[in-house]
């Protein structure tokens, strides 16, 4: 069987055998895996191998799975946390996606089902990376390039305009670079994560 992409997985979780039956799978199908049997002792871990994905507990003694989330998500918004539980409810669940969970498993655990929940996980962060990648190549494109006087003031008054909330008219003939500037406004501007959309009039 070919082996997953060395994604770098920590779990925490104060029940050894679920620590040891979770960390064989996935050894076995490729990953680096790192544990932690307390939430305290997860953040450190989490500090010290920065992973991709995290199996998370919700009961453990003195900080529970919940607040470790918490905790984990003031430091990386974006990676992947699964959260695990055998006595939970929909509540629990609620609140551990409201906090930013990915997903939820119930134990038993189904090895299938956490393979297949981790893949998922890992294919999104893909995605994500490859989006971030596509907009700054698209951003570039439309770069204003030269060292001209006129040029190096241009730049700077896009850099200006970017900085403001307020509303910008771009004046110019046919072909002047209306568009040009207009894109690297919007790039430069807050807002870039939003579409730009050209409107011709």
């Amino acid at each position: 069987m070919a082996k997953a992409s060395k994604a770098n997985i920590l779990i925490i979780d104060d029940e050894k055998n679920i620590i040891e039956t979770l960390s064989s799978i996935l050894d076995d199908e490729g990953y680096n895996v790192v544990t932690a049997s307390s939430g305290e002792n997860g953040l450190k871990m989490f500090s010290k191998h920065n992973p991709d994905i995290i199996l998370l507990d919700i009961w453990m003694p003195h900080m529970d799975g919940l607040e470790t989330l918490k905790q984990i998500r003031t430091k990386d918004k974006e990676i992947s946390i699964i959260m695990i539980s055998g006595h939970s409810n929909i509540d629990t669940a609620v609140q551990a996606i409201k906090l930013g969970a990915y997903d939820f498993l119930e134990k038993p655990l189904s090895l299938d089902k956490v393979l297949i929940i981790i893949k998922r996980a890992l294919e999104k962060q893909n995605l994500e990376k490859e989006n971030i990648a596509l907009k700054n190549s698209i951003s570039k494109h439309w770069e204003i390039i030269g060292e001209s006087p006129k040029i190096i003031e241009l730049q700077d008054k896009i850099s200006m305009a970017a900085a403001s909330q307020g509303r910008v008219i771009i004046y110019g003939e046919s072909g002047s670079g209306k568009e040009l500037v207009a894109r690297a406004l919007h790039n430069a501007g807050k807002r870039n994560d939003r579409d730009f959309i050209e409107v011709n009039c």
